[in-house]
This record gives structure tokens, sequence and C-alpha cells, in this order.
């Protein structure tokens, strides 16, 4: 275990660095709510559009639908980290912007704990903030002079999950994550020589939850469908602004700010045919909690994720170049902010590959996301890879 002990201090101390930094997202409507929700930039199957609810191996660490968890290996334990990087192309009423970030994305430590009991622990963002943009606006009372204002945010919250999946018997298993959420939201307006930042903090502990169930329909065709939920829950933020010029600097407390995290509802299913896997999933989010005033509101998000695997031959004898596992996928689903009254759609196509290395796989994952809102009020290009390696270390002497 010394090796597999190695990795886990190594990783876990460079994620929670990463993650800690956020620079997840370059989005102008990070500003909004709690942020970018952070989704697809980690995890095996992502280059499989994320599907999750109905998916299970024995290599697959699975806390999306934490029932799932009972499909690992019984006899290894399993680590997981992932990264990603993307260039991002933003375009508005003519004006456009370029960015390029990158960042530790997550990592996940799980295995079976006892008998028919599987956890997993695990670190991974949950919304993002990051944006930069300047304002001019005419003096009052002149004809030529302005004052420009610079705006940025940055920060974002992650989340820490205890995983726990339970086999209720040998088709059907439940599971339930315990996460705790916190972190820090940053907003800065920058007025000549007078600086005012915000920082909105909070922490607090959310339950969800999994089902899953699994059918052998035939000798080569199996049948797994799954379902979770998590349920609305309010959050405090602190909120602290400090006001500083060339000659002070004040804080002031405000008072708290209060959120949600929105209900959600999800099901889908996966069929394992030969060497080949489908799946499908969807969910339905209630962003329509989260408060904005009145620059911009937030509505419910419908979203399908459909994915599909192909593994030529899994012998042990096999050549490498027949044990790589090609994936591809499409995720499609309607923003969560409204501008216009406009209802539109995000889409993001997938397409990778799984590579046998070192007692483990190697997941790569090219994406191409595009959303257009409201005639081209705010247009939406990212490009990007997702990396994951699973580790899979097997008990030799103790097993509960």
């Amino acid at each position: 275990m010394k090796v597999i002990n190695y990795i886990f201090l190594l990783l876990f101390v460079t994620c929670r660095m990463g993650i800690g930094q956020n620079v997840m997202t370059s989005s102008p409507y990070s500003m909004f709510g709690l942020g970018e929700v952070s989704s697809g930039l980690y995890g095996q199957n992502a280059a499989m559009g994320g599907v999750s609810y109905g998916m299970r191996d024995k290599f697959l660490v699975n806390i999306e639908n934490p029932a799932g968890l009972t499909g690992l290996d019984s006899m290894k334990l399993f680590a997981e980290t992932s990264a990603f990087i993307k260039s991002e192309h933003y375009t508005s009423k003519g004006s456009s912007n370029n960015a390029f970030t990158g960042n530790v994305s997550a990592f996940l430590l799980g295995g079976r704990l006892m008998p028919r009991w599987y956890m997993a622990v695990g670190l991974s963002p949950y919304t993002s903030v990051g944006y930069y943009f300047k304002s001019s606006q005419t003096l009052e009372g002149t004809a030529n002079s302005t004052s420009t204002s610079l705006f940025q945010g940055d920060g974002g919250l992650s989340k820490v999950s205890l995983s726990n999946g339970f086999l209720l018997t040998k088709n059907l298993s439940i599971g339930v994550n315990v996460s705790y959420i916190f972190g820090n939201l940053y907003q800065t307006e920058t007025q000549d020589a007078m600086i005012i930042k915000q920082q909105m903090y909070t922490q607090m502990i959310y339950p969800d939850f999994g089902l899953q169930y699994e059918r052998a329909l035939d000798k080569e065709v199996v049948l797994t469908v799954g379902a979770v939920y998590g349920y609305k829950q309010k959050l405090k933020l602190d909120n602290t602004i400090t006001v500083t010029t060339t000659s002070t600097s004040n804080e002031y407390t405000q008072r708290k700010v209060t959120q949600y995290l929105p209900q959600y509802i999800g099901a889908g299913g996966s069929l394992a045919y030969k060497r080949w896997v489908y799946a499908l999933d969807y969910t339905f989010y209630e962003y329509s909690a989260w408060s904005s005033g009145d620059q911009i509101k937030f509505t419910d998000s419908h979203e399908v994720k459909a994915g599909i695997s192909f593994l030529p031959e899994n012998l042990s004898y096999s050549k490498f170049i027949k044990k790589i596992i090609y994936k591809a996928g499409v995720n499609i689903s309607t923003p969560y902010y409204k501008i216009s009254g406009q209802t539109e759609i995000n889409w993001r196509a997938n397409a990778g590959f799984s590579f046998p290395i070192a007692n483990g796989y190697l997941h790569t994952g090219f994406f191409y996301d595009h959303l257009d809102i409201s005639r081209n009020t705010l247009q939406r290009d990212l490009i990007g890879l997702t990396v994951s390696y699973t580790l899979g270390e097997r008990f030799h002497r103790v097993k509960l």
C-alpha cells in the first residue's frame, strides 16, 4: 500500500491547491448567483457526455450516483485525479473576449469498506467565478470626459464529499453523498482611486441520494438503471465589503446574503452489449431558486446526456491497441440564466479514449461546447481537453 499512500498524499495536496484557486472559468455570467456551475471537467466518463446515473464498473468511482460504487472491484483501493485545459471565446454585442484556463479539477479515493458497504471521499469544484471587464460612462455635465470602472471576480465554491454505496441485494444498491460545501466569492470594482471589494463566504453540509438496479437480460446483455435526488437547501453567505482609497481602508460587515442550493432529480440507464456500452441520463435542476436581483433571471434547467463506448478486446494477453476504450457522447441542456425572455440550447460534443497504464487507466476527453443566447446577446464557444487517471491497487493481506 506504500505506493497508493504516497500518491494519495501528493494528489490530495495538489488538488486542494488547484481547486482552491478556482481558475476554472472566464465567463462574464459567473458574476451572478453563486458563479458558474462546474460540470463536465472531471471523471472518466467525461468523454461520454458525463453519463453516470446508470453507470457501474469495476474501475468506476461513481460519486454522481453513489449507489454505483457497489460495482467497484471489491479487492482494490482506487485513487483518481482529474485535470483540464480549455480555450474560451465569448462574443457579446460586437465585442469579444478570449481566455485560456486550466486546473486540477477533482480527486477521488474509494473502495469497499466492509461486505456490501463501499465508500469514497472526493474533492471537486461546485461553482466557479472568473471575470474581468471594463465599463465607461460619460460624466454628467461634460461632453468628452468619461469615468472608467473595472470589474473583476474570482473564487468559487468547492465540495468535499463522503460517498457511501450499499449493496442491498445482488441487483439493487442505494447510496448517499454527504458533502461539505465551502468557499469564497470575490467581486472587486475599481473606480479611479477607489477600490470596493466584496467577499462572501459560506460553508454547509449537504446530502444527496442515489439508487441503482442492475440485471442481466442475456449472457452478453446487462441493463442498469439509476436515479438521483438532491433537495433544495438554504445557503447563508457572510458578506464583507472593504473600501480602499489612497489614504484609508475601511471594512464593513453587511447583512448576510441568502441563496439556495437547487433541488434536482435525475434518472438514467446503461445497456452493456458484448463490447459496447450505451448510456442515457436526464436531469431537472430547479435553478429558479437562485436570486440575483434585477440584472439577470435564473430559470429551471433540463439536461440530457448520451454516451457510447467500445472496447475491442478485454483479455490479459491482448495487444495494447485492442485494450483501448473508445468513447463519445453529447450533452444538451437549457441554460440556467435567462436574458430577454429567451430560452436557448447549450450543447457539448465529446470524444476520447481510455488507455490501460500501470495498474490503472488514463482517460482523455476532447470537447466542444457552444451556447448562443438571445440573438447574439451572448455567444460562447469552448474547446478543451479533460484528463483523468484512475489507479487501482490490490489489497494483498487484509480485507474486511
